[in-house]
């Protein structure tokens, strides 16, 4: 065989060779976001959930203190019940629309800070719904109990206040201890799912740099 033919041939081995590389990483960088949508489900029915939850809060709130007008604590208590929903809603919302926007015909990169951004979201969305829900508990509490015919402003106005002031008090020191455990308080909140998902990513993208 001349040398000419033998370079040719060596040419297309390596153009074969290549290309059989090409095709085993799509099937890898597929297989991946395939489980990564997989993983991604389980936190959107969470936060189906959770919306569910905030619309429910919201429907009921809403005409419960917009008839109590005339009763300014109870209008008091639905205002902040239906804030929280809102809440609720809203962080649900958002956390779904940045999943739904993930694009898996983008390089790895591109989901990868998509699921950066996500885990960014969700932090910050448990965060304040963590510490709005210790105040938030007081409301319900007396709304419920008014509702039964116990009506403790009415009676012991200082009771309601003082379980104000424990609620205000916690919030604040949840609010502190998941800035001062910021890092575990981080990895809690992302939730299981999207930490699988990030470190699968991470797994692919660290095979290519190895490779």
């Amino acid at each position: 065989m001349e040398m000419n033919e033998l370079e040719r041939a060596w040419q297309g081995l390596d153009q074969r060779l290549a290309g059989l590389e090409r095709h085993a990483r799509q099937q890898r960088v597929h297989r991946t976001f395939d489980s990564v949508r997989s993983r991604l489900r389980l936190l959107t029915i969470g936060q189906l959930a959770q919306l569910a939850v905030g619309v429910a809060i919201v429907l009921v709130a809403g005409p419960y203190w917009v008839g109590r007008l005339g009763q300014p604590h109870l209008a008091v208590y639905g205002i902040a019940i239906h804030l929280y929903g809102l809440a609720l809603l809203i962080a649900a919302v958002t956390q779904l629309m940045t999943v739904w926007r993930i694009d898996y015909r983008q390089p790895v990169l591109t989901v990868q800070k998509r699921l950066l951004q996500l885990a960014w979201l969700r932090v910050r969305c448990e965060r304040w719904l963590l510490v709005a829900g210790f105040v938030a508990w007081v409301p319900f509490v007396f709304a419920m109990a008014a509702a039964g015919g116990l009506d403790l402003w009415i009676i012991r106005p200082g009771v309601v206040l003082a379980n104000l002031a424990v609620g205000v008090a916690l919030a604040a020191g949840v609010g502190w201890l998941t800035h001062r455990f910021r890092d575990r308080f981080a990895c809690d909140a992302a939730g299981r799912s999207l930490r699988e998902a990030e470190q699968e990513l991470a797994a692919l993208l660290g095979a290519d740099d190895a490779g």
